[in-house]
């Protein structure tokens, strides 16, 4: 693909600042990885069941995702000293994406169907979903501030390089796809359960363009500076859209109206 097509176009002699820190970020992220790895192995066991392996699993697949959605989100991998691990749509993925695609799809999916599965309605998923915004917030602008990757093009308010509108998006990926798991669990028994590496990305890849469209369009068009400001916002209400849908789908909505009713009605509660 030749990107010089495109406009705007990625920075494409960018190199990563640090080499340390490159690959201080993998480890990090493979340990974390092992960590959501062991904790779908306890579930599975306690669980009887392989879907929460099967998280893991479909969070790895997302990887094939990523180039594309990067074309569209306009992010940049810069020239670093790792390995490739994959190359598509003109992005040269390093090979640290592959254990940090893991984790948060995979880690996103499994706590939702773990808490569902012993919560049911009780499950505050409005809860989940705003620590994991809030903690893409705080953990990403330190590798885009050290080059690791690099968010180009107009993409609305930014902090510190990270546009804010995105992590709302991938919040409402580790949602819907932990819903469908939890809403298909009761009809994948025995080898059917496999599929469920299968859900994850198909859950992830309905979101990321199901609720991206908007500024993805904005994003290849270059309109004016406001307009994607505009559009940012209006990506963020697609994503809450999910949210709220997944929370009805749950019974967790239902749940919530139900208390509010009963302390309507008895104060004292």
């Amino acid at each position: 693909m030749q990107l010089e097509q495109f406009a705007p176009l990625p920075p494409f002699e960018m190199t990563v600042r640090s080499l340390t820190a490159e690959y201080a970020f993998l480890w990090v992220n493979v340990a974390v990885c092992l960590g959501g790895i062991i904790y779908a192995l306890v579930v599975a066991r306690r669980t009887r069941s392989l879907l929460p392996i099967m998280c893991m699993v479909g969070g790895a697949l997302t990887i094939f995702l990523e180039p594309l959605v990067d074309s569209h989100l306009q992010v940049w991998w810069p020239i670093h000293s790792q390995p490739t691990i994959l190359r598509a749509w003109g992005r040269p993925l390093p090979v640290m994406v592959l254990p940090i695609v893991t984790w948060y799809f995979g880690i996103g999916a499994l706590l939702r169907l773990d808490w569902l599965q012993k919560n049911g309605a009780k499950s505050r998923l409005w809860l989940v979903y705003a620590v994991e915004v809030g903690m893409a917030v705080a953990l990403e602008p330190p590798a885009i501030q050290l080059d690791l990757w690099h968010y180009y093009g107009e993409q609305g308010f930014r902090f510190f390089g990270y546009p804010i509108w995105w992590p709302f998006v991938g919040g409402a990926c580790g949602c819907l796809a932990g819903t469908l798991l939890y809403k298909m669990a009761p009809y994948l028994t025995g080898a059917k359960q496999l599929l469920g590496g299968l859900l994850v990305p198909i859950a992830v890849a309905a979101a990321y363009w199901g609720v991206g469209w908007p500024m993805f369009y904005v994003l290849n068009v270059q309109p004016p500076a406001w307009v994607a400001y505009v559009v940012a916002f209006l990506t963020i209400g697609l994503a809450l859209i999910v949210v709220w849908m997944c929370t009805i789908a749950t019974g967790h909505y239902e749940y919530r109206k139900s208390s509010r009713q009963h302390l309507a009605a008895d104060p004292a509660l």
